[in-house]
């Protein structure tokens, strides 16, 4: 999961290297300080365990200042709901245990341009779990547990990715690679592949 999410990235990225230059000159650059809204999707698994990834939301607000032409520092307050699918067969019976937590995530991050839009991205980020439910279904039968219990309050990961500018539209690609154990009982991490648009004000 992992190889394909930072390929993705690096073909990205290179991707938008080839075309930022061409178009920088056409777009209505913002002030030094800057802020907005933003959403989008979240691939996520858990490490140290054979779960599928789960695909979700995260939404939220980000604030950015940008101390020079190629460098800026940002930060995102943002809800994010994560975890993971265990689909198996136990006795002839078919599970789908599907974990659902949610999150309140706060990313600071270093922002260095290698154009005018397009800049890299890495820094530090601090979770904080505010729920967590097991949901299994059991030959079509539903059930549902709280489980927040389980997992630990806080939560720290290392954000890399890439962001592009065009204009006001931000568009924004990361990785976070789990620092923490995210659960009490085990060593697993939250690892979670992020895609944003924002608009920048």
């Amino acid at each position: 999961m992992k190889k394909i999410v930072l390929s993705l990235i690096a073909a990205s990225a290179a991707m938008l290297a080839g075309t930022g230059t061409a178009s920088a000159q056409n777009f209505d650059w913002v002030e030094s300080f800057s802020w907005g809204p933003k959403a989008g999707l979240n691939v996520s698994t858990m490490s140290n365990t054979d779960w599928d990834a789960k695909v979700s939301f995260t939404a939220g607000m980000f604030a950015q200042v940008r101390t020079a032409d190629w460098f800026a520092l940002s930060m995102d307050v943002l809800y994010s709901r994560q975890g993971g699918i265990d689909k198996r067969t136990v006795a002839n019976t078919d599970l789908k245990d599907k974990i659902k937590t949610e999150y309140l995530n706060v990313p600071l991050l270093a922002n260095f341009y290698v154009t005018r839009g397009l800049a890299l991205k890495t820094g530090v980020q601090v979770g904080f779990c505010l729920g967590a439910r097991q949901v299994v279904k059991t030959n079509g039968v539903t059930t549902k547990h709280g489980i927040a219990g389980d997992f630990h309050t806080a939560d720290v990961s290392i954000p890399v990715g890439i962001s592009y500018d065009l204009g006001r539209l931000v568009l924004d690609a990361r990785y976070n690679f789990g620092v923490s154990h995210a659960m009490k009982t085990t060593s697993s991490r939250n690892n979670v592949f992020q895609l944003t648009a924002g608009i920048r004000f």
